[in-house]
Order: structure tokens, then sequence, then C-alpha cells
């Protein structure tokens, strides 16, 4: 039964998410735009309650990669939040099916705000209207309501503004299965980076063996992980460059940031 219930859940949940859209996922204002949109549409054949909240929060990782995501109720004020300054209208809404609604948000900042780069992530929470159920068995009736929660964000910019990233430690190493390359960056400057980290591994003839290409946002300092199967590669000696694009200007057209040139880091190992 209980795995009933699970199945349930999952199929539920993915229901859910895929009835309740929202756009953008990115927000960007700066001291000259303190205002902002975006859309919360309803797919679906049913009235969904919506509801708006903020809190602070950034992407970190562990040591070996593993990322997550940190949120702050209360984020200490050497934090570049704006969760505080944020407001939404409306907040609490109904969207009946197949409508939209149209969310606007204000950020009044401090007037003496420091330069640099402030953020909150947006929590959209959608639930159906009806709370679905399903017997159990005769006299027994178990009600589940479900919450979906997405989370955006919300930049807010004061120039001068700069960034940059460091590649503070690059290694690899190698298990029975896998090889695993390791960056540990931190961004420089007063603002998050965003862009691109792409692992290219060549033979010593410079042919490429394997590449991978992730996505960048490094809002302080955080470990990116590659991992390549061994069977791709023969005994000897091969090259990894890791390369680091900024593509700051494609995602966010309004930005003032200068993008920082394309660099790379090399690395050599050998495959026993």
């Amino acid at each position: 039964m209980k795995k009933v219930i699970i199945l349930f859940a999952i199929i539920f949940y993915k229901t859910i998410f895929s009835q309740v859209i929202i756009s953008p996922y990115i927000l960007y204002t700066d001291a000259k735009n303190k205002f902002g949109t975006f859309l919360v549409q309803n797919e679906s054949d049913e009235i969904y309650e919506v509801d708006i909240s903020f809190i602070f929060g950034y992407p970190v990782s562990d040591s070996v990669g593993n990322a997550t995501m940190q949120y702050y109720d209360q984020p200490d004020t050497l934090f570049p939040s704006a969760t505080k300054w944020v407001r939404a209208f409306p907040r609490k809404f109904a969207l009946n099916p197949k409508e939209r609604q149209v969310v606007r948000m204000t950020i009044n900042p401090p007037a003496d705000v420091t330069p640099g780069t402030y953020w909150s992530r947006i929590v959209t929470s959608a639930a159906p209207q009806s709370i679905p159920f399903d017997t159990l068995s005769e006299g027994v009736r178990a009600q589940i309501k479900f919450v979906l929660n997405q989370i955006t964000t919300l930049l807010y910019r004061v120039d001068p503004t700069t960034t940059g990233i460091e590649i503070e430690n690059f290694y690899s190493d190698q298990d029975s299965i896998n090889l695993n390359i390791y960056a540990k960056l931190r961004r420089t400057g007063n603002s998050p980076f965003f862009g691109n980290i792409t692992a290219i591994i060549r033979t010593s003839e410079y042919e490429v063996v394997a590449e991978e290409e992730q996505s960048l946002s490094i809002y302080f300092e955080m470990v990116k992980k590659f991992q390549f199967d061994l069977q791709k590669f023969t005994s000897g000696s091969y090259s990894i460059e890791l390369k680091i694009v900024s593509d700051e200007k494609e995602v966010f057209s309004e930005s003032t940031l200068e993008p920082i040139p394309q660099f790379s880091k090399y690395l050599t190992i050998e495959v026993p």
C-alpha cells in the first residue's frame, strides 16, 4: 500500500510541475530600473492557489563537487541579500484554468547601499484548490494536499559592479570506473559570476578524447566536478584543458558588467 501512495505522490507532483509554468527564471533589476515582472501560467484544468514569498540563498558544494542550495531565513547583514527590499503584487491569488497572472516586483533598497550585486530567491508556491484523495481501505480515507515550490531568482545591481573568477585548485583522481576532475572556483569582484566551464581531454597527439560543458553560477565559491568513463581512455599521457567563458551579456542584456576574457588552465595526467 505504501508503494501505491508513493507512486501516486510522484505522479501528482510531476503533474503539478508540468501544469504551473513560471517565466522568466531570473529577473534582472538595477538602480535605474527597480521594477520587474514575471508570469505564472496555469496550464491545467483546475484552479490553483498561488503564494509568492522570498528567501535568501545561493548554491554551495562540498569538497568533491556535490552541489546543494543553502538558504537563510534571516541572513546576516554581511550577506548581499535583497530579500527585505522586495515586494510582490499580487502576493497571493487564485489562478483559473488556462489563465496567467503577471506578478510585479518592486525593489526599495536603502539610499546608502554599497555597489555590488544583491539577490533574493522568489518562491512561487502552487497548490490545487481541490484536495486529491485515495481510499486506502473500507472506512479509511487518506487526503494529501501537494504544494509545489518553484524557486527563481531576482538580481539587483548597484554600479560600479565587477566580477571575475579564479581557479584555486585543479586536480584529478581515478577510481576503478571513472576519471574524476575537480576545479575549486572562487568569484572575484563584488558580483556573482555567470558563464560556462568546459573540460576537454586530449591525447599527446592533441586528439580530443572526451569533452563536457557545465553552466556556472558562482556566487561565492564552489567545486565543480567532471566525471568520465575510464573505458574511453587507453594507457598513456593526457592533457586536460579547463576552459571558462562568461555569458553575462547573453543572460542579462541589460547588464553593465564587462565580460571577462575567455581563459583556460591545463593539467597533465597519466592513465595507467
